[in-house]
């Protein structure tokens, strides 16, 4: 999974403190890895969110809805952890994306957050894939 290995990647290249996290944003090799991980990681959480979610909850018989009912279908399907993280992923992916982080404590932070939902993020793409299988025999 192309999101797994680009957050390891990061993983390998993202300071450990703020004060070095300052200094190395202007190296291109930590930006590459950077804008790549906030590409994958908000198409993947948008892919789930916003595409697959509702198109499976039809397929499995349910009504569907806005993304915070949908993503709370799911979470009794227990294709998601929690609906609330889901939500805090949505926003996260919003600050990363779509505005410009000036604050290093608040990028760091950022970054550190969506790394941890990565796991969050693979665990749902398997839930689905395994219900779609064993239970509406499709895929």
């Amino acid at each position: 999974m192309h999101l797994q290995a680009v957050s390891q990647r990061l993983s390998n290249v993202f300071p450990a403190s703020e004060k070095k996290l300052d200094e190395q944003l202007n190296e291109p090799q930590l930006i590459d890895v950077l804008e790549s991980f906030t590409a994958k990681f908000s198409r993947m959480q948008d892919t789930i969110a916003d595409k697959l979610l509702p198109v499976f909850l039809t397929a499995a018989g349910e009504t569907t809805g806005t993304v915070i009912e949908n993503l709370n279908r799911a979470e009794k399907l227990s294709l998601i952890s929690n609906t609330q993280d889901w939500l805090i992923a949505r926003g996260l992916r919003n600050k990363l994306v779509h505005e410009c982080i000036d604050n290093i404590h608040e990028l760091s932070d950022a970054v550190k957050l969506a790394q941890k939902f990565v796991i969050e993020l693979i665990k749902t793409q398997y839930a689905i894939k395994t219900y779609a299988s064993e239970r509406l025999q499709i895929i």
